[in-house]
């Protein structure tokens, strides 16, 4: 009625030969009984090469004996009976044939090592087509897409081409395959489409008519830059020039118009004004108040501080060590999934370590930072920049234009002081001063990874007065000798961690200000970074400072701020403050942030060009106003020109405003 499925197809019946059933689900066939019945054989295992030649020789076959008994008594088994064949008749036993793979060598000899056998293997480079590659949000359809790839594709085929012809010392490697240019092609429409999704079309076919204005120069130049980039020549140390479309002794006149105002900086470190002697006395009566009891500004651990060696123990300050990560937080990026595995948690660079780790940098002792100008005054007072009718002048012997200065700090018992001072002329980058300051206080931390001042600079370091003597001594160098190249010119001062030449040291920071004053008047542009903090250390208030946080500001504003090294690579393509724990060079941050200062020059002098300014005579010459006669040849305006009359204006204005309301 139903057929079988045959699943015991492969088992012997039990009943055997007594089985009735006509159509029986098991097996009755003898060749499945007797293979079923036979020991199975075992596994075969693989031949041993390296056995003993002179033994497979000597060994012969072994005769199968068969006993008499065994051999004619027949056995049952299920019902079967075992068929006993007749007895062979007795042979002599014939020596073993060694087979041949027995006779060859143990092994082949060792093949020499070659490269390929060294190397992994290199994925084939998969062949692309003219064929748009697939993105999540697709800009303008696959049609206008090829359309566009291949317009792309065409005009790199043509500037190919044009290599192939001419008589470029390095055509052959600058020529690209046909694969290579499809490739090509394929990258940049990639790019495009999912960087400018909106104003794809409008990108693409910019792309390709600059490809058709394009000359060879400039299309090898991109070849080498995106294509074949092991063909780039060696670069290091060349720095790009610094263009401000102005002659060097004319970049001043864009001065003014990068002036920082300090109006609305005061709550962020800036001290424009002194602080009186009413808030240096409240300020020192709130020192006494809490026995000389500080917040480290490392370990943020409560700790007391000592004018003098404590007589017990000859301590500075209390609570033992300090121990503290010198790096600052930092936290990674956010991703998209972090809103499943979680958000990133801040590390510190220095260790790797999570925000409640234990510090992995220890200090004998605890330091701290003062930044209230009122306690800073308290310590050494702030003062103007003094009238200065005879300013000195630079290495060169012309009146200087600019000053860029920087400060090196380190800690003491007084807090964190000046120790050392470099000021360089603008725009040369000449060196005015570069001296070792000896701190009011005792010194507890010369903080080297950050200022790289050590002992050593201050052991070997020798008066500042008696190295002026010496150097009067000495016979003028000749022109040019004695100065540095030209900013934008010159690569970024080597890092050597303590100067070959022994630094001057002056007693106190009070000496080292004087000397920068002495090339300062109230309205000589003084230049820095972030240069609230070397102003407060050397206790200056100048009305006329130029701030490269100011003039490179942070997306997120006051108090975020770029780094210098940040800026200085950015804009100048330069590498500054690479000693690592060394610490820095404050001649080398002080060029760097003159020429941040020229860069931004050749920044706004474009801008004014834009808005109508031009150029007559040395001077910037504001727009005309529409209708209004033309200004004589030479007069150039200030910056604040016109501003009395508009204040006038508007004065006039309210005043006629107020007698139509009465």
């Amino acid at each position: 009625m139903f057929s079988t499925t045959g699943l015991f197809k492969g088992i012997p019946c039990p009943e055997g030969e007594r089985c009735t059933i006509i159509h029986c689900i098991f097996s009755h066939e003898l060749r499945s009984q007797v293979n079923l019945d036979a020991p199975e054989e075992p596994a075969a295992k693989k031949r041993k090469l390296d056995q003993d030649l002179d033994a497979a020789t000597k060994a012969t076959a072994n005769p199968v004996s068969v006993k008499s008994g065994n051999a004619n008594k027949g056995f049952a088994t299920n019902g079967f009976t075992t068929v006993n064949l007749p007895k062979p008749a007795a042979t002599t036993p014939a020596p073993l044939k060694i087979p041949k793979t027995l006779q060859r060598p143990v092994s082949p000899p060792p093949k020499p090592p070659t490269v390929s056998s060294k190397t992994a293997p290199t994925k084939p480079a998969i062949k692309e087509t003219l064929n748009p590659r697939m993105i999540p949000h697709d800009p303008a359809g696959h049609g206008k897409r090829t359309l566009f790839l291949k317009h792309l594709h065409g005009e790199m085929e043509r500037l190919n081409n044009q290599i192939a012809k001419g008589a470029h010392p390095k055509r052959a490697v600058l020529t690209l395959t046909s694969d290579e240019l499809i490739k090509a092609a394929l990258d940049e429409e990639e790019k495009t489409a999912r960087e400018n999704h909106k104003v794809y079309a409008n990108v693409i076919k910019m792309r390709v008519a600059a490809l058709k204005k394009m000359a060879v120069e400039d299309w090898i130049t991109h070849v080498i830059a995106t294509i074949r980039i092991d063909q780039q020549e060696d670069q290091v140390n060349v720095v790009p020039p610094i263009d401000t479309g102005l002659p060097l002794d004319q970049e001043h006149i864009v001065l003014p118009h990068l002036i920082t105002d300090q109006t609305n900086l005061a709550k962020h470190g800036y001290v424009p004004i002194p602080p009186t002697e009413d808030d240096i006395v409240e300020a020192k009566a709130a020192v006494a108040a809490s026995l000389n009891y500080e917040v480290c500004d490392r370990c943020k651990s409560r700790f007391r501080v000592f004018d003098e060696r404590r007589e017990e123990d000859g301590a500075l300050t209390t609570n033992g060590p300090c121990r503290y990560h010198w790096a600052k937080p930092f936290t990674a990026r956010r991703e998209k999934t972090d809103a499943i595995k979680g958000p990133k948690q801040a590390i510190y660079p220095c260790c790797q370590e999570l925000l409640e780790s234990p510090g992995c940098t220890q200090c004998e002792t605890h330091v701290f930072k003062v930044s209230d100008g009122k306690r800073l005054a308290s310590v050494m007072p702030f003062i103007n920049t003094p009238h200065n009718p005879r300013p000195a002048k630079g290495p060169n012997g012309k009146t200087l234009d600019a000053v860029t200065f920087d400060c090196e700090m380190g800690y003491s018992t007084s807090g964190f002081e000046l120790i050392r001072l470099t000021a360089v002329s603008w725009p040369e980058g000449h060196c005015l001063v570069d001296v070792l300051v000896r701190p009011q206080g005792t010194i507890l931390d010369l903080n080297t990874r950050w200022s790289g001042v050590t002992p050593e600079m201050y052991s070997n370091a020798v008066p500042y007065e008696e190295k002026a003597a010496m150097d009067a001594l000495l016979p003028p160098p000749p022109p040019g000798s004695d100065v540095p190249p030209l900013p934008g010119t010159r690569d970024s001062t080597p890092f050597k961690g303590a100067a070959s030449d022994p630094l001057p040291i002056v007693s106190s920071p009070v000496a080292a200000r004087d000397l920068l004053c002495s090339f300062l008047t109230p309205s000589t542009p003084l230049i820095g970074h972030g240069i609230e903090n070397d102003l407060n250390v050397v206790r200056l208030c100048h009305p006329t400072i130029i701030d490269t946080i100011i003039l490179f500001p942070h997306p997120r504003g006051l108090p975020y701020r770029f780094g210098l090294k940040m800026l200085t690579k950015r804009h100048l393509g330069r590498d500054i403050q690479m000693g690592g724990a060394l610490g820095h060079d404050s001649l080398e941050d002080a060029r760097a942030t003159g020429d941040l200062v020229r860069y931004a020059v050749g920044q706004r002098l474009k801008r004014l060009q834009r808005e109508g300014w031009t150029l007559n005579n040395g001077a910037l010459m504001p727009p005309l106003p529409p209708g209004g006669p033309p200004l004589p040849e030479g007069r150039a305006l200030g910056a604040g020109s016109g501003v009395k009359r508009q204040r006038i204006d508007v004065e006039q204005q309210d005043a006629n405003k107020k007698l139509r309301e009465e």
